[in-house]
This record gives C-alpha cells, structure tokens and sequence, in this order.
C-alpha cells in the first residue's frame, strides 16, 4: 500500500501531462490555421492592390478586425527589435509591422508613383511576407516537438508538474481574473522553467525512490555507505 500511492501519484500526474500536451498540439493546429488563413488573405489584399490597383476595403475590414490578434500570434516573430523611419523621422524598439503596416496600404496605390514610397512600401510587404512565413515555421518546430514527446513519460511527467506549478495561475485565467497573455508569459518565464525541471528531477527521484526500496532503507543506504 506505502507503494501503491506514489505509484498512483506517478501515473496520475503523466496522464495530466500527456492530456495537457494533447491539448497543446490543438491550440498549435488552430494558431497554424488562423496564421495561414489570414496570411492567405493578406496575401490577396496585396496583389489586388500592386497588380490590379484596387482597394479591397471588404478584406482590409476583415484584416483589420483581427490584426491585433494576428499581431499578438506573431510575437517576437512579427516585430522589428529596432526599426528607423527617415519619412517620419523616428526610431522605434520593439516596432508592430502588421498592427502599423495594414493602415498605410492605403497609401500604396498614391504612392506608387513616388520611388521612395514605393520601394519602403515594396520593403515592409516583403518584411510581412517572411514574418508569416517564420512564425509558421515556429509553430510549426513546436507542433513537432511536442508530438515527439507525447509518448515519453518522462516528458509527460516534466508537463504535468508544470501544470501543477501553474495550476492557481490557470485556474484564475479560467475564470477571467487573470488574462491569458499573463499565463503565456508565466509558461515561458525561465524562472518557472528552471523551478519546473527542478521539480520534476526532484519529485521523479523521489517517487522512484518509494517505490523501488522505500526510504527507511534508502537512508539506510545512504548512511551505510557514509559510514
């Protein structure tokens, strides 16, 4: 019986991991489908405008609505980490290419005939353009790894005790005290990954422990071979 509970605990704790993973490889499949839809549809904003010279305001509304969530999935991955714009005269850290780019391709049909209009506007189109591409690259890198290590319990143990670790944090979320852009700070913050392998490490070995000789006879053991 003194072994059958941390059997239990063990197993119970890399199911949560194994479920928790499961739900991360669907919230990767619905991040890669929102990219790649509205990548698609920014896309064919685009070359309406370079190519046919038109306006569409029906899809620029539907990019609009969702830019600033598509800036938010971007990240890192859509940001100039220093950006310098001679036309207005500043200098930004830090820079939103979609959130700032979007409003000016109303400028882009009157400025086609301006060459340093033209050829900043030719830039940050191609700028957007790889931006979609590398955030699906790294969505895409994450769906991978974590459908690598959906079997290996011992990774499934690491998640589940992060989940633990988290779990008052997730659970505010839930009921909207806390936003969910705080809990995805907290799942990358390194103090929480570093606590988390120190944990698991810690809480595998012990369990391990239990259950293999028990700890009255691992500190016999310890002592013995001391002495």
């Amino acid at each position: 019986m003194d072994k059958l509970i941390p059997i239990c605990i063990l197993v119970v704790i890399i199911i949560i991991g194994f479920f928790s993973k499961v739900a991360d490889l669907s919230s990767l499949n619905k991040r890669i489908e929102f990219t790649s839809s509205y990548r698609e549809k920014f896309i064919k904003f685009i070359k309406k405008i370079i190519e046919e010279h038109i306006f569409d305001n029906t899809i620029y509304q539907e990019l609009t609505a969702d830019v600033k969530a598509m800036q938010y999935e971007l990240g890192e991955d859509g940001e100039y980490a220093y950006m310098t714009d001679n036309l207005r005269g500043v200098a930004v850290r830090g820079y939103q290419l979609l959130i700032n780019f979007l409003p000016e391709t109303r400028g882009i049909i009157n400025g086609r005939n301006n060459s340093i209009l033209a050829e900043r506007y030719k830039n940050q189109i191609h700028d957007c353009e790889d931006m979609f591409i590398r955030h699906l690259g790294t969505l895409e890198s994450q769906w991978k790894s974590v459908r690598k290590g959906l079997l290996n319990p011992f990774s499934s143990f690491a998640e589940g005790t992060k989940v633990i670790i988290l779990s008052p944090l997730i659970l505010l979320s839930w009921f909207g005290f806390v936003p969910v852009e705080k809990t995805d700070r907290a799942k990358k913050n390194m103090f929480i990954k570093l606590l988390n392998v120190f944990v698991s490490i810690l809480g595998f070995a012990a369990t391990i422990i239990t259950i293999v000789v028990g700890w009255n006879d691992f500190w016999d053991i310890v002592f013995k071979f001391f002495k």
